[in-house]
């Protein structure tokens, strides 16, 4: 390099670092500002911090930037969320890892699902076709549970993926899990060990209190991640996000929390039941979808809940339906109101204890 040039560019790059220093502290300092400006707008009592009831926005913000799930929104939370650039208005999460972003170990950005699992999983965009959720598994594929001899469990009522189109106002729609009824209060049990991922109020949504959590294949014994939810709660869960529970752990009582079955009318009109959903995949990473708190799996399918009883392939929904009607009969492993399983040694139980007959 010439040694005039060389001298400019000596000269060029402190210039351009301290630029680039000076920039990131701006940018810090606007976020800061900003936050500051948002909470004084909402934090109606002055007492440091926003309660839900006086957010002012879509309360699904809300829950999005409540990153400890408190019911409270903190300074720091809303600098958290102005300094990635996504403000109340656009909360989508950036495209990092959890760790980094001070975020769940294994939680990814939007960037990180490609369009396919992003529509098929998520399905809530109105621009995602409805074709695109067959294409990721949301195929009913005639799984029925088998209970052990001898026991009381609770049966499904409404099974996997049948059409749900008279239950959303006309839009074209397939019921994304299982649906058990119980009594108000009846507890609803952890499947697996497993960590909690998103705790959610859904006081607009069709599931409304719901939790998700994601299972190691230590947790489950199974070759892949996998992602249950547990909706309708009448409660919210005392679960914390980050929180470690274990197979069969009561996570909160049944309820009818969320949207009728007609948009608009609220849980009132529902019998009282659990909402069951499970998604699998061979990769630990997942995103979130800020605006509903919807866990999407990287590279993500959903699967029939039936099918998680299984322990063995195939889970894809296409070979399931496939199967002789004979291999249909899922044996389901399950615990009992005193604690005991059946079998013993099982990683899955059923999200209902059963009694003895």
């Amino acid at each position: 390099m010439d040694i005039k040039y060389s001298y400019a560019f000596s000269l060029l790059v402190p210039a351009l670092l301290a630029s680039l220093l000076l920039l990131v502290q701006s940018t810090r300092a606007e976020a800061q500002d900003r936050a500051a400006i948002v909470l004084g707008k909402n934090d109606a009592d002055g007492d440091g911090r926003i309660a839900r009831d006086e957010w002012k926005q879509n309360k699904s913000q809300f829950d999005a930037m409540d990153l400890n799930k408190d019911g409270y929104l903190s300074l720091d939370e809303l600098r958290a969320r102005f300094a990635s650039g996504k403000g109340p208005s656009s909360p989508a999460n950036p495209p990092v890892d959890g760790a980094a972003a001070g975020r769940m170990p294994g939680e990814v950005g939007r960037g990180a699902l490609d369009d396919e699992t992003f529509c098929g999983v998520g399905r809530f965009l109105k621009e995602c076709p409805v074709e695109s959720s067959f294409q990721r598994g949301l195929v009913e594929t005639g799984l029925r549970p088998r209970f052990p001899d001898g026991l009381r469990c609770r049966d499904i009522d409404e099974h996997y993926a049948i059409d749900y189109t008279g239950n959303r106002g006309g839009k074209e729609s397939y019921h994304g899990g299982i649906d058990m009824p119980a009594p108000f209060g009846t507890p609803i049990l952890a499947v697996a060990a497993g960590t909690v991922v998103t705790k959610t109020v859904g006081e607009n949504s069709w599931r409304g209190k719901e939790i998700i959590i994601r299972h190691s294949p230590e947790d489950t014994g199974l070759p892949m991640w996998i992602y249950t939810q547990y909706a309708h709660f009448d409660a919210m869960p005392a679960v914390e996000v980050g929180g470690r529970v274990k197979m069969g752990q009561e996570l909160g009582p049944t309820g009818n929390s969320g949207q009728g079955k007609t948009p608009g009318v609220q849980s009132n009109k529902r019998r009282p039941a659990i909402h069951f959903a499970v998604w699998y995949s061979t990769q630990p990473q997942y995103a979130i979808a800020s605006n509903q708190l919807k866990v999407i799996p990287v590279d993500g399918w959903w699967m029939d809940p039936n099918a998680l009883y299984r322990g063995k392939p195939p889970f894809d929904t296409a070979t399931l339906k496939a199967l002789p009607e004979a291999e249909k009969k899922v044996s389901i492993p399950v615990m009992l109101e005193d604690g005991t399983t059946e079998p013993a040694g099982t990683k899955v139980v059923w999200p209902y204890a059963c009694e003895k007959r």
